[in-house]
């Protein structure tokens, strides 16, 4: 049986945030071995506000675009101060039923004069090897919202589509209007699905569109900045997972209170056991000693009659026992990603992007980390940091910097030899250039002590 399988290679962001144009480069991608099935690790850094969250927030959008879910209520800020258009290109590799492609997506997201955002226009298209030799791209479809005359081309895959099914074609215009309208993908809109499943002609196309629609879902896991701050109030704590059996693969997050017990489904509780019985297996060697357990409350009906439980869960060390909101920012951030974290570790088609990765980790442990998953992981891991400990530990091609010029965000460095310590041939490109572009905007440590001199003076006259 061929393993299914997809791999990002390729992140192109044009008027996303702060970034006007900025392409990055999976290492696979750069060495030319796109159906590698090793790690594959990009590392981002660069001074503060210089678009390394852009990058996670854009693959997080990217992924619930994929999942046919509508665009958050505050996408405008997500669009380029004084631009209209932003637009999210990716490139895939994918090995699906025993035939290899790349698989190159495109989505625009457009702004209107009421700050209303859309996904204006949208392309799906493909390679596919063929005796050891890649075919030209082929459009698979291909969506403009503001075309009146065509749902969607190439014209021969509509004709396809609709060629022995009467009812797609109304079908077809109220999918397009409900994308519009409820702010979805086109392509990956659960109404198109279900049209694409009933035409047979149509049947590789639906496989490829199904199949990036499940990676998305159960496969590609982005970690935004926002989550450490539900974690960092001991609010909630979102467990991110993939385990798996011989009999199903299950992931997703499951959202638990640290502030307080918490109630969930009693179904619930096996998959919470799993989640948490195979993060202890790496946490008490990363953290010596320490294994979360789940302390039962007992059972209750909620207010619709379901059966529910309550839950703690306790941080163990030896014999004691506390709850888990006492321990370190740092230890509930690993716990929080761990079990997506070994789920890429050991399987290729897993693909984990997390912003800040080293918040309250100690950077030691961080390099080691990293290490290790370079030199023996099998998946893929986007993070960004501003701990530098990883610079000694990478490989160059898995280090991206982020530059002063938004036209031109983010670079590989040059002229790095074999025996230069990057840790410090990064201090140096600071402090004296060197590289292609800038990368820092300098400041000046005699008008920042003035200004913090001049702060103190006015709060003392207050």
């Amino acid at each position: 049986m061929n393993e299914s399988y997809i791999r990002i290679q390729q992140i192109k962001l044009e008027n996303f945030k702060n970034v006007k144009n900025g392409t990055i480069d999976l290492p696979s991608y750069k060495n030319n071995n796109i159906f590698s099935k090793d790690s594959d690790l990009i590392g981002l850094y660069g001074q503060n506000g210089s678009g390394k969250t852009a990058l996670i927030e854009a693959l997080w959008i990217l992924k619930n675009t994929l999942l046919g879910e509508s665009l958050p209520d505050n996408c405008k800020n997500y669009i380029y101060q004084g631009k209209q258009i932003a637009s999210i290109e990716i490139i895939f590799s994918a090995q699906l039923h025993g035939e290899k492609y790349q698989l190159f997506y495109n989505m625009q997201m457009k702004k209107n004069k009421d700050n209303e955002v859309y996904i204006n226009k949208e392309d799906l298209s493909y390679k596919k090897l063929e005796d050891e030799e890649w075919s030209y791209k082929r459009g698979i479809i291909s969506y403009n919202f503001e075309d009146e005359n065509t749902i969607f081309s190439p014209l021969k895959n509509y004709k396809l589509l609709v060629q022995n099914n009467k009812e797609a074609k109304v079908d077809l215009k109220v999918t397009k209007e409900l994308a519009r309208k409820e702010h979805t993908s086109f392509i990956f809109s659960n109404r198109l699905e279900k049209i694409l499943k009933s035409s047979s002609e149509f049947k590789e196309y639906e496989n490829i569109i199904s199949e990036i629609k499940y990676y998305s879902k159960m496969n590609f896991f982005v970690i935004r900045n926002s989550r450490s701050g539900m974690i960092n109030a001991n609010l909630i704590i979102p467990l991110c997972f993939q385990i798996s059996n011989s009999d199903e693969i299950s992931g997703g997050d499951l959202a638990i209170a640290l502030s307080e017990p918490t109630t969930i489904p009693k179904n619930l509780l096996n998959t919470v056991g799993n989640v948490i019985n195979n993060l202890n297996i790496v946490l008490k060697e990363l953290i010596p000693d320490l294994t979360i357990v789940i302390k039962e409350y007992g059972e209750e009906l909620d207010k619709n009659g379901n059966n529910v439980i309550k839950i703690e869960l306790l941080a163990k060390r030896e014999d004691i026992n506390i709850p888990l909101r006492y321990e370190s920012d740092g230890i509930k951030k690993i716990i929080s990603i761990l079990s997506a974290l070994i789920a890429m570790f050991n399987k290729p088609t897993i693909c984990l992007a997390v912003d800040e990765l080293d918040a309250g980790i100690f950077e030691y442990l961080l390099g080691e980390i990293l290490e290790i998953i370079q030199e023996r992981g099998k998946g893929q891991l986007i993070f960004t940091s501003h701990n530098l400990r990883p610079l000694e530990k990478l490989d160059k091609n898995s280090l991206i910097f982020t530059t002063t010029n938004p036209s031109n965000r983010y670079i590989r460095f040059t002229n790095v030899k074999t025996t230069n310590n990057l840790r410090s041939f990064y201090y140096r490109c600071i402090k004296l250039g060197g590289q292609n572009e800038e990368i820092y905007d300098k400041t000046n440590e005699f008008k920042i002590a003035s200004a913090f001199r001049s702060a103190g003076r006015d709060s003392k006259n207050d």
